[in-house]
């Protein structure tokens, strides 16, 4: 696995996604010829959002389980998480753009609540 990527799996799962503390990127995506393009993507919005996002790849031996956890009902899956609960969502081959998007609209959001006062 990626140094930037973390394995989502239902044994870590609320360590990783319910109990962190940044908003988590997590991604349903089927290892098929789509998978290394759609990596890419994700490697660069990790890369500019790293110390602000967490990014998690639901694990291929544990996708079934979450699709009914998490009510996915096709691949790839962007969703947008915090505090284990979902924010937003993204179906279908996304681009770095809609990515950026959907993640910085809500980072947004996330640091203003944050700013120390």
């Amino acid at each position: 696995m990626e140094p930037w990527l973390c394995s989502i799996r239902p044994e870590n799962f609320t360590e990783e996604v319910i109990l962190e503390k940044k908003p988590v990127l997590l991604v349903c995506m089927a290892h098929d010829d789509g998978f290394s393009k759609q990596l890419k993507v994700l490697k660069a919005v990790a890369e500019r959002y790293e110390k602000e996002l967490k990014v998690g790849l639901l694990a291929q031996d544990s996708m079934e389980t979450f699709k009914n956890r998490l009510q996915i009902i096709g691949t790839p899956t962007f969703l947008l998480m915090r505090g284990g609960k979902e924010i937003n969502r993204i179906l279908g081959v996304s681009d770095q753009e809609a990515l950026t998007n959907l993640i910085y609209q809500h980072l947004s959001v996330y640091n203003s609540e944050n700013v120390k006062t």
